[in-house]
């Protein structure tokens, strides 16, 4: 569902129209040690438990939910994750998929991994299941960590001029690592600085980093 807002009395007005059409990256290292003692523990795969970490935080804070439809701003009442995975008739090429969020996460965690095994038996770049502009984008480079990355969009790609826009934050997550003793993590994340401000950047990535300390 998507909930449009009072646009011409909302507090953020004059930053969203001087802002609008700028994205920024922001690299942190996670700590994940406690949510990898437990997944490996409970015997749950890393990628879904790391996506439901990812969905739940951008579905508990409006500020990440925002999006344009038809002209109007306003916030989606929930998102989905939608995230890459490698085709098995390939070692390189790629796919999308996405599952339903769920907060039940062992429920979450099935319907994942059974998304995921039709997915990427697939041959397309997107698996052929019905989608929308509710998602939050996830891609994942497993075998590399790194200490910084930026995307170059085009207008075409973005359309953030345009009467229909997402403004939900995109991730990438990079390979874990151990760092005296902990286990950190390379997080990824495109923000609209439209809807999205150096606050909410540094938000995100502690409540990111709560909700994986408290899974």
């Amino acid at each position: 569902m998507f909930i449009p807002i009072d646009y011409e009395n909302w507090d953020r007005k004059e930053i969203y129209d001087a802002f609008h059409g700028y994205m920024y990256c922001m690299t942190v290292e996670l700590d994940i040690t406690e949510f990898l003692e437990k997944i490996h523990e409970s015997h749950w795969k890393f990628y879904p438990s790391m996506c439901y970490c990812i969905a739940k935080t951008v579905n508990e804070h409006q500020d990440y939910r925002y999006a344009k439809i038809n002209g109007h701003v306003g916030y989606f009442g929930q998102v989905n994750p939608h995230y890459t995975l490698l085709r098995t008739n390939s070692n390189h090429l790629f796919t999308h998929q996405w599952t339903d969020y769920n907060e039940d996460f062992a429920a979450f965690h099935k319907q994942f991994l059974e998304d995921k095994a039709l997915a990427e038996a697939g041959d397309t770049l997107y698996y052929p299941k019905e989608d929308g502009l509710n998602n939050v984008h996830i891609s994942i480079m497993p075998n590399t960590s790194y200490t910084a990355l930026s995307y170059s969009k085009p207008d075409s790609f973005t359309h953030y001029n345009t009467p229909t826009v997402s403004y939900v934050p995109f991730i990438m997550i990079g390979k874990y690592h151990e760092v005296d003793g902990r286990v950190k993590i390379p997080i990824t994340t495109e923000f609209h600085h439209a809807v999205n401000d150096g606050y909410h950047a540094e938000q995100f990535f502690h409540l990111l980093e709560d909700c994986c300390r408290e899974f």
